[in-house]
């Protein structure tokens, strides 16, 4: 009898949501030029971006489904743009915000030292029910927004996962692959 409830408790912390989150894999996209970890399988494509600063843009795109969350990252060129970089990322978040109401801000770094990357992050709730983690950033001509969509079919919007997701994010992988960094003192 004990092996068997010890059996039954062993399969149940296997096949537990907590468990399943171990299972976070890295998936590099050199062509994007960035890393992230999702929970499943991404899949990968392209839509299009609307943006004020400029005509609608291709978007890359690569997202993931996983206990009612949707991961996905948007990669658009601005590389035409470089100087409106800035402007892209705040416009994001401004839209974001309009979604609903804000429950977090902040402004993450992705890197260190002189790889560093500075964004911006958000907590939204929508009016649909719907929770948004995000993470803004602009780097090498390219617009990186990276969401972690909370759907309100999951119960319970206040979780790590979202977290989790957008702090995998890794930027300037030439820097990061070859372990080189700038001289500061230049």
């Amino acid at each position: 009898m004990l092996k068997t409830a010890t059996a039954l408790v062993l399969f149940l912390f296997a096949i537990s949501p907590a468990n399943a989150a171990g299972a976070w894999q890295e998936y590099i996209y050199e062509e994007d030029a960035f890393a992230v970890q999702f929970p499943a399988p991404p899949t990968t494509g392209t839509e299009m971006y609307e943006t004020s600063i400029s005509e609608t843009r291709p978007a890359n795109t690569h997202s993931a489904e996983f206990d009612n969350i949707l991961f996905k990252v948007r990669v658009i060129d601005i590389n035409d743009m470089i100087d409106q970089g800035a402007n892209f990322v705040v416009e994001a978040a401004y839209n974001l915000q309009r979604m609903g109401n804000v429950v977090y801000n902040d402004f993450p770094r992705v890197g260190l030292r002189g790889n560093a990357t500075f964004g911006i992050a958000m907590v939204v709730d929508t009016e649909d029910g719907h929770r948004i983690r995000s993470s803004y950033y602009f780097e090498n001509g390219r617009l990186y927004l990276v969401e972690a969509i909370v759907t309100p079919e999951r119960g319970d919007l206040d979780q790590a996962l979202p977290s989790r997701f957008d702090q995998t994010l890794r930027l300037r992988l030439d820097a990061q692959l070859n372990n080189t960094v700038p001289n500061l003192a230049q």
